[in-house]
Parts: C-alpha cells; structure tokens; sequence
C-alpha cells in the first residue's frame, strides 16, 4: 500500500504500507505496533525490500506482528511532488544561505 503525506512546507512523500506478514490475520484487527522504516542516502524505500523476505528486515518485522511503515524523504522517486514547486523548475541563485 502507497499513502501520500504532505508535510506543513507542502512536500508530497510516499510512504508504504506492510500492515500485515505473509501469514495475514487481518481480519482478527488486531491493534499492531507501528515501525517506521527510514533509507539512507542517495537511496529510496525500495532498498529495504530488496532481500528475500526472509532476509528483509520490513517482511520479518511484519511476519512477527509489526505494523511497518516505510517512508521515502523528498526527491526520491516516490517522493517528488510538493503543493507548489516542480522539481523540474531551475533553483534560484538568489536564495540566501
């Protein structure tokens, strides 16, 4: 699952969503601890499901009853939109320091 946050300075980031393990029961609603998952640099959410499920810290975290979240800072792929900037737009060199 994909959920869109928009910050208060008005970025739009993608955050997915593992709200259960492979095992499932989600019907039971259970109330599940959340984790946030965040990626270094020069890297988006992507990385942390790269492994094997086995081996993926998201898919273990889930598998053992975590609600996991994993979010993707500004300028990743997933997270390229703002309420009013275009990334495409050239940076202005008069902006102060």
């Amino acid at each position: 699952m994909i959920f869109q946050v928009t910050t208060d300075d008005g970025y739009i980031l993608g955050v997915q969503r593992i709200p259960e393990g492979r095992v499932g029961g989600g019907g039971q609603n259970r109330h599940r601890q959340p984790v946030l998952l965040q990626h270094g640099v020069l890297v988006d959410g992507v990385t942390w499901l790269m492994n094997s499920a086995e081996q993926s810290l998201p898919m273990i975290l889930a598998d053992s009853g975590f609600d996991v979240w994993i979010a993707n800072t500004r300028g990743t792929r997933y997270s390229l939109r703002h309420l009013n900037l275009d990334p495409k737009d050239p940076v202005s060199p008069s902006i102060p320091p």
